[in-house]
């Protein structure tokens, strides 16, 4: 497994590149900036029980939507959709976005994860937990062209008159200079 998620890492680090030649160089100067991704949100169910668009019992499309706050973005809201089976665990084609107080916005992909049981010292309140990979992919305003990655860091307080899930993600962002800042 870690053969094949360090060959996913390297083509994606390979197509970023390529993808982003046309930003990369203009007069000899990259127009790319790194900065540090940090965020922290928390989101809740909003799912449609009946939608069974990714299969039948235990895999259920989920919709989770909250707020938090994200370095260079502040004050943010979130959705986020994907597929999870319930029975082991995993989820799949994770889509969402993160929305700046202005208007802009950062899009994100999680291709895959699973979905364990939290055995950390903050257990008696989070019973699950993930870590997976979180890819930016693009976005409006200041965040077209964007890029990056990110671990999710995610703990599932799982109640069910409170079940959400706090996301503590550390990570990094690649940003085309000169977009609207």
């Amino acid at each position: 497994m870690k053969a094949k998620l360090s060959l996913i890492l390297l083509v994606i680090c390979l197509s970023l590149m390529g993808g982003c030649s046309e930003y990369f160089m203009e007069n000899g100067k990259s127009n790319l900036k790194i900065v540090p991704f940090k965020a922290d949100f928390t989101v809740y169910n909003h799912s449609d029980i009946n939608d069974r668009s990714c299969g039948e019992m235990p895999i259920f499309f989920l919709t989770m939507k909250g707020e938090g706050n994200i370095t260079h973005m502040g004050k943010i809201t979130t959705t986020m959709t994907f597929c999870n089976n319930m029975e082991d665990g995993s989820y799949w084609g994770t889509t969402g976005w993160f929305v700046a107080a202005n208007g802009d916005t950062l899009f994100l992909e999680i291709p895959e994860g699973q979905i364990v049981p939290n055995d950390e010292s903050n257990s008696d309140y989070y019973q699950a937990k993930f870590n997976d990979p979180m890819y930016f992919t693009g976005g409006t305003g200041k965040y077209e062209g964007a890029s990056g990655m990110a671990m999710t860091k995610a703990y599932v307080h799982d109640v069910p008159e409170e079940w959400h899930t706090d996301f503590f993600s550390t990570g990094k962002l690649i940003l085309v200079k000169n977009k609207n800042k």
